[in-house]
């Protein structure tokens, strides 16, 4: 027999659902964290975020200060 037949049906998810995702993200807000980057490929999703001293530090970064 073919490997195809052999194999169990995948419970896997073929796509992440919209719900799922906002809620994570929502989860993240409330939690303060600033989102960076947002990649989703099928059912795959990877939400990366910057500590949030990272953050301050971009926000305080004005530059040379003017003499």
């Amino acid at each position: 027999m073919t490997k195809a037949l052999d194999r169990q049906p995948s419970s896997q998810r073929i796509r992440a659902s919209e719900s799922a995702i906002r809620a994570a993200l929502k989860a993240i807000q409330d939690a303060g964290l600033p989102v960076e980057k947002l990649l989703v490929k099928g059912g795959q999703v990877e939400i990366h975020c910057r500590h949030i001293e990272d953050a301050e530090q971009e926000e305080k970064d004005t530059g040379l200060e003017k003499w």
